[in-house]
Order: C-alpha cells, then sequence, then structure tokens
C-alpha cells in the first residue's frame, strides 16, 4: 500500500505523522487486508485559513484509491486529532460499505448462476 501525507497551512510534525499512521493507516491495512493490490491512500491535513482562531478550522481528508474506485473521506474539527479521528470513522464506514456492496454482487451473482 503507497500512503502520502501532506500539511495545508501548518507544518507536519512527527507526532502528527505517527499519530496519522496509529489511526488511518493502521485500519485501512487491517480492514483491506486482501481486498486489492494496488491501493493508493493519499492523506491531507491542516488548517483552512492562517487567521481564523475559533472554530473548526483544521481539516483532514483522506482518498483511498483501490483500483477503479475512489473512497474519499472529509471532516474538520477544532484540533487537528479530533479532525483525523473523524476521518478515520468516516472512512471506515466507506470502506465497510465498499466491502459489502462487493460481497452482495458475489452473492447476486451467485444465486442467478444457481438458478439456471
Amino acid at each position: 500500500m503507497r500512503v502520502s501525507l501532506k500539511g495545508t497551512n501548518i507544518a507536519l510534525l512527527e507526532s502528527t505523522r505517527e499519530y496519522v499512521y496509529r489511526k488511518i493507516v493502521r485500519m485501512t491495512e487491517k480492514l483491506l487486508v486482501r481486498e486489492c493490490e494496488a491501493i493508493s491512500l493519499e492523506i491531507e491535513v491542516g488548517k483552512t485559513t492562517k487567521h481564523h482562531k475559533t472554530g473548526p478550522y483544521f481539516r483532514a481528508e483522506a482518498n483511498l484509491s483501490t483500483g477503479k474506485n475512489l473512497l474519499r473521506a472529509e471532516a474538520a474539527g477544532e484540533t487537528l486529532n479530533e479532525a483525523i479521528d473523524l476521518v478515520e470513522e468516516e472512512l471506515e464506514v466507506e470502506i465497510k460499505k465498499f466491502k459489502e456492496r462487493r460481497r452482495s454482487l458475489m452473492l447476486k451473482n451467485a444465486r442467478k448462476l444457481k438458478r439456471e
């Protein structure tokens, strides 16, 4: 799996890098163990603007491409870690929907073959 991490309007610290890898990359590897060989995960974290001081101005975005499919998650939070946590939850839901869609299509085709 190829992983790229990008920081927008902030400097990426080693602690932020480790937190992203611990939360998002491990979860993705665990859920997509044997699904696809060519998996690319692009993560972007940062601030939405440089001048705001309050509100959800930290954002995180994750794009997971598995061959022809693109799974996307985006969230904003009060802190950078909160935004990363929200993206992790959203990406987990997207991955589970993707896997269930593939499984149900396989079962549908198996039922069709059985009827014939």
